[in-house]
Protein backbone atom coordinates (compact mmCIF):
# COMPACT_ATOMS: atom_id res chain seq x y z
CA UNK A 1 0.00 0.00 0.00
CA UNK A 2 1.59 3.21 -1.23
CA UNK A 3 0.28 6.44 0.33
CA UNK A 4 1.18 10.07 -0.37
CA UNK A 5 1.18 11.54 3.16
CA UNK A 6 0.61 15.27 2.84
CA UNK A 7 0.86 17.50 5.92
CA UNK A 8 1.64 21.05 7.03
CA UNK A 9 2.33 19.79 10.58
CA UNK A 10 5.58 17.90 11.14
CA UNK A 11 8.49 18.22 13.60
CA UNK A 12 11.40 20.13 12.08
CA UNK A 13 14.56 21.84 13.32
CA UNK A 14 12.79 25.09 14.11
CA UNK A 15 9.81 23.48 15.87
CA UNK A 16 10.71 19.91 16.92
CA UNK A 17 7.45 19.54 18.88
CA UNK A 18 5.14 20.67 16.06
CA UNK A 19 2.86 18.00 14.64
CA UNK A 20 4.35 15.25 16.79
CA UNK A 21 1.02 13.38 16.73
CA UNK A 22 1.07 13.34 12.90
CA UNK A 23 4.66 12.06 12.98
CA UNK A 24 3.78 9.33 15.50
CA UNK A 25 0.81 8.21 13.42
CA UNK A 26 3.00 8.02 10.32
CA UNK A 27 5.59 5.88 12.08
CA UNK A 28 2.88 3.55 13.44
CA UNK A 29 1.55 2.96 9.91
CA UNK A 30 5.02 2.28 8.56
CA UNK A 31 5.55 -0.32 11.29
CA UNK A 32 2.66 -2.35 9.92
CA UNK A 33 3.83 -2.16 6.34
CA UNK A 34 2.33 1.00 4.81
CA UNK A 35 4.73 2.70 2.38
CA UNK A 36 4.45 6.44 3.08
CA UNK A 37 5.73 9.12 0.73
CA UNK A 38 5.80 12.06 3.16
CA UNK A 39 5.39 15.58 1.77
CA UNK A 40 5.76 18.22 4.49
CA UNK A 41 4.64 21.76 3.64
CA UNK A 42 5.96 24.18 6.32
CA UNK A 43 3.21 26.73 5.76
CA UNK A 44 4.01 28.60 8.98
CA UNK A 45 7.13 29.99 7.33
CA UNK A 46 5.38 31.62 4.38
CA UNK A 47 2.25 31.32 2.23
CA UNK A 48 4.59 30.65 -0.69
CA UNK A 49 5.33 27.26 0.84
CA UNK A 50 1.84 26.19 -0.25
CA UNK A 51 2.65 27.14 -3.84
CA UNK A 52 5.80 25.04 -3.63
CA UNK A 53 3.74 22.27 -2.05
CA UNK A 54 1.19 22.38 -4.86
CA UNK A 55 3.95 22.00 -7.46
CA UNK A 56 5.50 19.18 -5.46
CA UNK A 57 2.18 17.30 -5.29
CA UNK A 58 1.97 17.41 -9.08
CA UNK A 59 5.62 16.36 -9.45
CA UNK A 60 5.33 13.40 -7.09
CA UNK A 61 2.11 12.21 -8.69
CA UNK A 62 3.90 12.09 -12.08
CA UNK A 63 6.95 10.37 -10.63
CA UNK A 64 5.25 7.72 -8.52
CA UNK A 65 1.96 5.88 -8.49
CA UNK A 66 0.14 6.21 -5.17
CA UNK A 67 -2.80 4.10 -4.07
CA UNK A 68 -4.13 6.89 -1.85
CA UNK A 69 -3.47 10.48 -0.79
CA UNK A 70 -3.89 11.14 2.95
CA UNK A 71 -3.78 14.84 3.88
CA UNK A 72 -3.68 16.34 7.37
CA UNK A 73 -5.33 19.69 8.18
CA UNK A 74 -7.54 21.71 5.86
CA UNK A 75 -4.81 23.54 3.94
CA UNK A 76 -3.15 20.24 3.06
CA UNK A 77 -6.51 18.85 1.98
CA UNK A 78 -6.85 21.66 -0.55
CA UNK A 79 -3.44 20.78 -2.01
CA UNK A 80 -4.30 17.08 -2.09
CA UNK A 81 -7.38 17.83 -4.20
CA UNK A 82 -5.22 19.24 -6.99
CA UNK A 83 -5.21 15.70 -8.32
CA UNK A 84 -8.42 13.80 -9.05
CA UNK A 85 -7.39 10.30 -10.11
CA UNK A 86 -6.37 8.92 -6.71
CA UNK A 87 -8.68 8.46 -3.69
CA UNK A 88 -8.15 11.33 -1.27
CA UNK A 89 -8.60 11.21 2.51
CA UNK A 90 -8.40 14.28 4.74
CA UNK A 91 -7.86 14.22 8.50
CA UNK A 92 -9.27 17.37 10.11
CA UNK A 93 -7.21 18.27 13.16
CA UNK A 94 -9.17 20.84 15.18
CA UNK A 95 -9.44 24.53 14.41
CA UNK A 96 -9.57 23.83 10.67
CA UNK A 97 -13.22 22.93 11.43
CA UNK A 98 -13.81 24.58 14.80
CA UNK A 99 -12.14 27.95 14.12
CA UNK A 100 -9.65 29.87 16.25
CA UNK A 101 -10.57 32.34 19.02
CA UNK A 102 -9.78 36.04 18.98
CA UNK A 103 -6.87 37.30 21.11
CA UNK A 104 -9.27 38.18 23.93
CA UNK A 105 -10.69 34.66 23.82
CA UNK A 106 -14.21 35.88 23.00
CA UNK A 107 -15.57 34.66 19.68
CA UNK A 108 -13.69 33.43 16.62
CA UNK A 109 -11.46 35.39 14.31
CA UNK A 110 -13.02 36.33 10.99
CA UNK A 111 -10.29 34.55 9.04
CA UNK A 112 -10.70 31.30 10.96
CA UNK A 113 -14.49 31.40 10.50
CA UNK A 114 -14.06 31.79 6.74
CA UNK A 115 -11.42 29.07 6.54
CA UNK A 116 -13.42 26.64 8.70
CA UNK A 117 -16.47 27.05 6.45
CA UNK A 118 -14.35 26.56 3.33
CA UNK A 119 -12.59 23.49 4.71
CA UNK A 120 -15.93 21.98 5.73
CA UNK A 121 -17.20 22.40 2.16
CA UNK A 122 -14.00 20.81 0.86
CA UNK A 123 -15.26 17.51 2.27
CA UNK A 124 -17.84 17.36 -0.52
CA UNK A 125 -15.14 16.64 -3.12
CA UNK A 126 -13.04 14.19 -1.08
CA UNK A 127 -13.27 10.41 -1.06
CA UNK A 128 -13.53 10.38 2.74
CA UNK A 129 -12.65 12.36 5.84
CA UNK A 130 -11.53 11.75 9.42
CA UNK A 131 -12.48 13.94 12.35
CA UNK A 132 -11.04 13.59 15.82
CA UNK A 133 -14.42 13.88 17.56
CA UNK A 134 -18.15 13.81 16.93
CA UNK A 135 -18.29 17.54 17.66
CA UNK A 136 -16.04 18.12 14.65
CA UNK A 137 -18.07 15.74 12.50
CA UNK A 138 -21.19 17.85 13.08
CA UNK A 139 -19.39 20.80 11.46
CA UNK A 140 -19.35 18.94 8.14
CA UNK A 141 -22.16 19.23 5.60
CA UNK A 142 -24.81 16.59 6.17
CA UNK A 143 -24.02 14.92 2.85
CA UNK A 144 -20.36 14.47 3.87
CA UNK A 145 -20.94 12.91 7.28
CA UNK A 146 -21.70 9.48 5.85
CA UNK A 147 -18.17 9.45 4.41
CA UNK A 148 -16.55 10.57 7.67
CA UNK A 149 -14.95 8.40 10.33
CA UNK A 150 -14.36 9.58 13.89
CA UNK A 151 -10.83 8.40 14.68
CA UNK A 152 -9.00 10.19 17.52
CA UNK A 153 -5.22 10.30 17.44
CA UNK A 154 -3.61 7.33 19.12
CA UNK A 155 -1.29 7.38 22.12
CA UNK A 156 2.08 5.65 22.20
CA UNK A 157 1.66 3.73 25.45
CA UNK A 158 5.28 2.56 25.34
CA UNK A 159 6.47 6.19 25.39
CA UNK A 160 3.86 7.66 27.74
CA UNK A 161 4.36 5.24 30.60
CA UNK A 162 4.26 6.17 34.29
CA UNK A 163 7.54 7.21 35.93
CA UNK A 164 8.09 7.55 39.68
CA UNK A 165 7.28 11.13 40.68
CA UNK A 166 10.44 11.60 42.74
CA UNK A 167 12.61 10.36 39.90
CA UNK A 168 10.97 12.77 37.44
CA UNK A 169 11.26 15.72 39.84
CA UNK A 170 14.89 14.93 40.37
CA UNK A 171 15.51 15.14 36.62
CA UNK A 172 13.79 18.53 36.41
CA UNK A 173 15.09 19.92 39.70
CA UNK A 174 11.59 20.50 41.06
CA UNK A 175 11.00 20.87 44.79
CA UNK A 176 8.50 18.82 46.79
CA UNK A 177 7.42 21.89 48.75
CA UNK A 178 4.57 22.76 46.36
CA UNK A 179 1.95 20.93 44.34
CA UNK A 180 2.67 21.24 40.64
CA UNK A 181 -0.17 22.13 38.26
CA UNK A 182 0.80 21.40 34.65
CA UNK A 183 -0.39 23.60 31.78
CA UNK A 184 0.60 22.37 28.31
CA UNK A 185 0.59 24.63 25.25
CA UNK A 186 1.54 28.03 23.94
CA UNK A 187 0.51 30.52 26.65
CA UNK A 188 0.13 33.21 23.99
CA UNK A 189 -2.41 31.16 22.04
CA UNK A 190 -5.89 32.29 23.22
CA UNK A 191 -7.46 28.90 22.58
CA UNK A 192 -5.32 27.33 25.31
CA UNK A 193 -6.74 29.80 27.86
CA UNK A 194 -3.71 30.31 30.11
CA UNK A 195 -5.52 33.23 31.76
CA UNK A 196 -7.95 30.84 33.39
CA UNK A 197 -5.11 28.55 34.48
CA UNK A 198 -3.42 31.51 36.19
CA UNK A 199 -6.70 32.52 37.84
CA UNK A 200 -7.15 28.99 39.19
CA UNK A 201 -3.62 29.04 40.58
CA UNK A 202 -4.28 32.40 42.24
CA UNK A 203 -7.51 31.10 43.76
CA UNK A 204 -5.71 28.11 45.24
CA UNK A 205 -2.99 30.36 46.63
CA UNK A 206 -5.69 32.55 48.15
CA UNK A 207 -7.02 29.46 49.91
CA UNK A 208 -3.61 28.93 51.47
CA UNK A 209 -2.50 26.05 49.26
CA UNK A 210 1.10 25.82 48.12
CA UNK A 211 0.85 25.37 44.36
CA UNK A 212 2.89 26.28 41.32
CA UNK A 213 1.74 26.47 37.70
CA UNK A 214 4.24 24.81 35.38
CA UNK A 215 3.86 25.93 31.76
CA UNK A 216 5.14 23.33 29.29
CA UNK A 217 5.67 25.04 25.96
CA UNK A 218 8.15 23.99 23.27
CA UNK A 219 8.86 20.84 25.26
CA UNK A 220 9.86 17.90 23.05
CA UNK A 221 7.64 14.79 23.27
CA UNK A 222 10.27 12.66 25.00
CA UNK A 223 10.71 15.30 27.70
CA UNK A 224 6.96 15.75 28.13
CA UNK A 225 6.69 12.36 29.81
CA UNK A 226 9.03 13.61 32.55
CA UNK A 227 7.03 16.82 33.00
CA UNK A 228 3.82 14.85 33.35
CA UNK A 229 5.35 12.37 35.76
CA UNK A 230 6.68 15.20 37.93
CA UNK A 231 3.31 16.99 38.08
CA UNK A 232 0.40 16.47 40.45
CA UNK A 233 -2.47 17.56 38.17
CA UNK A 234 -2.89 18.45 34.51
CA UNK A 235 -4.94 21.66 34.23
CA UNK A 236 -6.60 21.85 30.82
CA UNK A 237 -8.87 24.94 30.49
CA UNK A 238 -8.80 25.07 26.67
CA UNK A 239 -11.60 26.79 24.74
CA UNK A 240 -11.68 24.64 21.59
CA UNK A 241 -10.29 21.18 20.89
CA UNK A 242 -11.06 18.15 18.78
CA UNK A 243 -9.53 15.22 20.63
CA UNK A 244 -6.68 16.79 22.64
CA UNK A 245 -3.53 14.70 22.61
CA UNK A 246 -2.25 16.26 25.82
CA UNK A 247 -5.21 14.89 27.78
CA UNK A 248 -4.84 11.40 26.33
CA UNK A 249 -1.10 11.37 26.99
CA UNK A 250 -1.67 12.48 30.59
CA UNK A 251 -4.21 9.66 30.98
CA UNK A 252 -1.58 7.20 29.77
CA UNK A 253 0.79 8.64 32.39
CA UNK A 254 -1.87 8.11 35.11
CA UNK A 255 -1.79 11.83 35.88
CA UNK A 256 -4.93 13.25 37.59
CA UNK A 257 -6.62 15.77 35.28
CA UNK A 258 -8.99 18.72 35.51
CA UNK A 259 -10.32 19.74 32.10
CA UNK A 260 -12.91 22.06 30.65
CA UNK A 261 -15.75 20.40 28.76
CA UNK A 262 -14.11 20.37 25.35
CA UNK A 263 -13.88 18.02 22.37
CA UNK A 264 -14.16 14.33 23.26
CA UNK A 265 -12.78 14.79 26.79
CA UNK A 266 -16.10 14.00 28.54
CA UNK A 267 -16.23 10.70 26.66
CA UNK A 268 -12.64 9.87 27.64
CA UNK A 269 -13.30 10.67 31.33
CA UNK A 270 -16.45 8.60 31.64
CA UNK A 271 -16.26 6.51 34.85
CA UNK A 272 -12.55 7.36 35.32
CA UNK A 273 -11.53 8.19 38.88
CA UNK A 274 -9.06 11.06 39.14
CA UNK A 275 -10.31 12.75 35.94
CA UNK A 276 -12.61 15.75 36.38
CA UNK A 277 -14.67 17.93 34.05
CA UNK A 278 -15.09 21.51 35.25
CA UNK A 279 -16.87 24.68 34.21
CA UNK A 280 -14.58 27.49 33.05
CA UNK A 281 -14.78 29.40 36.32
CA UNK A 282 -11.74 29.96 38.58
CA UNK A 283 -13.57 29.00 41.77
CA UNK A 284 -15.25 25.91 40.32
CA UNK A 285 -12.10 24.75 38.60
CA UNK A 286 -10.07 25.31 41.78
CA UNK A 287 -12.55 23.08 43.62
CA UNK A 288 -11.97 20.39 41.01
CA UNK A 289 -8.19 20.75 41.35
CA UNK A 290 -8.48 20.24 45.10
CA UNK A 291 -10.41 17.03 44.43
CA UNK A 292 -7.84 15.88 41.86
CA UNK A 293 -5.00 16.50 44.31
CA UNK A 294 -6.55 13.81 46.47
CA UNK A 295 -5.26 11.28 43.93
CA UNK A 296 -1.58 10.44 43.72
CA UNK A 297 -2.17 8.62 40.44
CA UNK A 298 -5.12 7.73 38.23
CA UNK A 299 -4.52 4.15 37.05
CA UNK A 300 -8.05 3.88 35.68
CA UNK A 301 -7.16 6.61 33.19
CA UNK A 302 -4.43 4.52 31.56
CA UNK A 303 -6.77 1.54 31.32
CA UNK A 304 -9.46 3.74 29.76
CA UNK A 305 -7.15 5.17 27.10
CA UNK A 306 -5.72 1.78 26.09
CA UNK A 307 -8.44 1.49 23.42
CA UNK A 308 -6.70 4.38 21.67
CA UNK A 309 -3.22 2.87 21.67
CA UNK A 310 -1.33 4.06 18.62
CA UNK A 311 -1.19 0.52 17.18
CA UNK A 312 -4.97 0.00 17.44
CA UNK A 313 -5.60 3.34 15.77
CA UNK A 314 -3.12 2.46 13.00
CA UNK A 315 -5.07 -0.71 12.23
CA UNK A 316 -8.32 1.29 12.04
CA UNK A 317 -6.74 3.70 9.58
CA UNK A 318 -5.39 0.87 7.41
CA UNK A 319 -8.89 -0.64 7.28
CA UNK A 320 -10.17 2.71 6.05
CA UNK A 321 -7.38 2.87 3.45
CA UNK A 322 -8.37 -0.57 2.11
CA UNK A 323 -12.02 0.42 1.81
CA UNK A 324 -11.09 3.52 -0.22
CA UNK A 325 -8.60 1.77 -2.47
Amino acid sequence: MNVLWLTNMWPDRERPWYGSFVYSQARSLERIGVDLDVLYVPGYRSSFEYIRGALEVIRRRKRRRHDLVHAHYGHSGALARLQTKTPTLLSYCGDDLLGAPKPDGVGLTRRSRVEARAFAQLSRVLSATITKSEEMEFRLPLSSRQRNSVVPNGVDLSQFEPIAKQVARGRLGWSNARKNLLFVGNPEFPRKNVRLALAVRDELLRRGMKVELRVAWQVEPNAMTVWMAASDVLLFPSLFEGSPNTVKEAMAMELPIVSARVGDVPERFRDVEGAFISERDPTIMADAVESALGYDRAPMARAAISELSIDKVANRIVSLYRSLI
